[in-house]
């Protein structure tokens, strides 16, 4: 599942979070380290699992996992 957006904006483009306002486009990368796109999607992927992610399974959940 994708957790943003992408939108071009005056050649460039720009991944825009769905749950929050957080933003990157790939004028912020370099294209020395690989496509800026990919490095846009990857920061956007970190950003989602970072701060909109559950944490860690609880012993709960982890037990229910274990019986299906």
């Amino acid at each position: 599942m994708r957790h943003y957006t992408i939108t071009l904006v005056h050649g460039f483009s720009t991944f825009k979070c769905l749950l929050c306002k957080h933003s990157v486009t790939t004028q912020e990368f370099h294209s020395e380290n690989g496509n800026c796109r990919t490095q846009a999607a990857r920061a956007m992927n970190e950003h989602a699992a970072a701060t909109h992610s559950p944490g860690p399974p609880s012993a709960y959940d982890s037990e229910n996992w274990r019986t299906r």
